[in-house]
C-alpha cells in the first residue's frame, strides 16, 4: 500500500498542506464574504418589510380613528339637521312638514350608506394589511412555501367561520 510507505509521507503531507491552504484561502476570500453579504441583505430586506408593515398598521389605525371621528361628526350633524328640520316643519303647514322630513330622512340614509361603504373599505384595507403582515411574518419565520394566496384563503375561511 503506497499510503503506508514512509518515503512518500513528506510529499503527501506537503500536498495535503498546499491543498488545504488553497481551499481555505479560496473559501475565506471568495465564498464566505459573498454568503455574509447575502445574509446581511436578507436581514435588511426583512427589517424593511417589518418597518413598512408597522407603518401601514399605524396608517390603518389612524384611518380607523379618522373614520370613527367622521362617524361621530356625521351622526352629530345628522341629528342636528333632523332637530332643525323638525323645528322648521312645526311652523309650516302639514304638507311642508312632510316634505322636509322626507328630505332629512333621505340625507340620513345617504350619509349612513356612505359611512357603511367607508367602513367596509376600511375593514378591507385592514384585512389586506393584516394579510401582508402575516405573509411577511410567515416568510421571516422561514415558511417560504406559504403563498399570499394561501394566507388569503385562510383569512376567507376564518372570516366565513365567524
Amino acid at each position: 500500500m503506497p499510503q503506508i510507505n514512509v518515503s512518500t509521507f513528506l510529499s503527501q503531507a506537503f500536498w495535503l498542506l498546499v491543498c488545504f491552504c488553497t481551499l481555505w484561502g479560496l473559501l475565506s476570500v471568495c465564498i464566505t464574504p459573498k454568503l455574509t453579504d447575502i445574509i446581511e441583505q436578507r436581514k435588511r430586506k426583512i427589517n424593511d418589510f417589518i418597518q413598512r408593515a408597522e407603518h401601514l398598521r399605524l396608517q390603518a389605525e389612524q384611518s380607523l380613528k379618522a373614520y370613527n371621528q367622521a362617524i361621530t361628526t356625521a351622526k352629530a350633524v345628522a341629528e342636528k339637521e333632523i332637530a332643525d328640520s323638525q323645528r322648521e316643519t312645526s311652523v309650516y303647514l302639514k304638507q311642508t312638514e312632510k316634505s322636509l322630513s322626507d328630505e332629512c330622512n333621505k340625507k340620513i340614509l345617504t350619509n349612513e350608506t356612505t359611512l357603511e361603504k367607508e367602513k367596509e373599505m376600511a375593514y378591507q384595507q385592514i384585512e389586506l394589511i393584516s394579510q401582508d403582515l402575516a405573509f411577511d411574518i410567515v416568510n421571516k419565520l422561514g415558511f417560504s412555501k406559504i403563498s399570499r394566496k394561501d394566507i388569503a384563503k385562510a383569512a376567507k375561511k376564518e372570516k366565513s367561520n365567524g
